[in-house]
């Protein structure tokens, strides 16, 4: 191990070449190593061993930060070790580690680099939290963490758990898996109700962390359990076939942006539906448009063609008897005053009517069918919302 001494005249000699270069190579490094008398080839406790293979590692260290905030965080914030190389290759490295503050029912399997296996009972913070903290059976837990303390731990200093939220500026520890047999999930990571309420004493997976990805090559599903056929894994009845959340900004109840009065097509509409709704059903809904789209043609014909015959009753009338007559014209008069206008007119006429008024029938059967959750091709799920 290199003395006081030569660790800083190789440190204040490296300073000297980071000022001068853009990029500082593997090799520029050992050579001043080589001329401040610093073995590469050894290593303290705390640093790592200096490899061949480490070039292309040490090429981008001094150039590099992590993070996205104003706030980013260098490659060796949070350092002990006093190798510069430390780390670097995936070499050991001594760095800021808090102290897991472990409760007597806990098995503990600790990682050189701020990484845990909890083996223990549901708890969420301190010892008296969660469903191990009251003193239940059937509430063992494991709990997978990397990053106690999150981006700026303690060295040394005997920390809780922390869930996080999901609610506030308070990310917790930097990621997580929590698998327990008794908790209450949703209030560990503070998650809003959503559609289904929060899940309370019941068993729970929750995975957290700045990013999360879920890759399948030959597909994901998301299943829910039917109700009453199935039981909970404490013996509880389902109630109901519970459904699917999709919550982004773990927001379930604002309002609608831009709630009031807004104009649609001229007309002002009041914006009052929940912010969590249900996801439509694709076929369904190209169902209940093109439904829609023959109605509507269906109706400019009818109405066209009773305008084509409306215009030769009305350039009749222009010259009849009957054209000054207050309120309706009977259809029997018609012929009697009009002699131009046939019975097959007057048939036709009424054709329309009769049409029309089964088109608005049609109409309200399709609200029934599509619109509407008893509908037998209703364009919504029953089960899965998003916001």
């Amino acid at each position: 191990m290199a003395d006081k001494k030569e660790y800083t005249e190789f440190e204040r000699n490296m300073g000297e070449m980071l000022r001068g270069k853009d990029k500082v190579g593997a090799t520029d490094a050992e050579q001043i190593a080589s001329n401040s008398d610093y073995n590469l080839n050894t290593y303290d406790s705390s640093g790592a061993t200096s490899t061949s293979n480490i070039s292309d590692a040490f090429e981008n260290a001094f150039n590099n930060t992590v993070g996205s905030g104003d706030d980013k965080i260098g490659i060796t914030d949070g350092k002990i070790s006093k190798d510069p190389l430390a780390g670097l290759a995936n070499t050991r490295i001594k760095e800021n580690i808090p102290k897991y503050n472990d409760a007597p029912c806990e098995k503990v399997i600790k990682g050189k680099n701020n990484t845990w296996i909890i083996l223990g009972r549901d708890r969420d913070m301190g010892f008296a939290s969660g469903y191990g903290g009251k003193g239940h059976t059937r509430a063992g837990a494991i709990d997978i963490v990397v990053g106690l303390q999150g981006w700026d731990p303690e060295h040394g200093k005997v920390v809780e758990k922390n869930f996080g939220s999901m609610g506030n500026d308070k990310p917790g520890d930097a990621a997580r898996i929590y698998i327990s047999q008794r908790a209450d999930i949703d209030k560990y990571f503070d998650i809003c109700d959503g559609s289904m309420g929060p899940s309370k004493a019941m068993s729970a997976i929750g995975i957290k962390a700045d990013s999360v990805r879920i890759m399948g090559r030959k597909g994901i599903k998301i299943v829910t359990g039917q109700a009453p056929q199935q039981k909970t894994s404490l013996n509880g009845k389902l109630p109901a076939q519970f459904g699917i959340d999709l919550i982004a900004g773990n927001r379930d109840n604002v309002p609608a942006v831009g709630k009031g009065d807004v104009v649609i097509m001229g007309k002002a509409v009041t914006q009052s539906q929940p912010y969590l709704q249900p996801i439509p059903k694709g076929l369904n809904l190209r169902d209940c448009i093109e439904t829609t789209i023959e109605s509507i043609t269906e109706l400019n014909t009818l109405l066209t063609d009773f305008i084509g015959r409306q215009m030769i009753i009305n350039c009749a009338l222009a010259g009849s008897p009957i054209s000054g007559t207050a309120g309706p014209i009977p259809l029997a008069a018609l012929s009697t005053a009009i002699p131009t206008v046939t019975d097959g007119t007057i048939k036709q006429i009424s054709n329309v009517f009769a049409d029309l008024i089964k088109q608005q029938a049609n109409l309200v059967l399709m609200k029934e069918n599509y619109l509407k959750p008893t509908g037998a091709i209703y364009i919504n799920s029953r089960y899965n919302r998003t916001n």
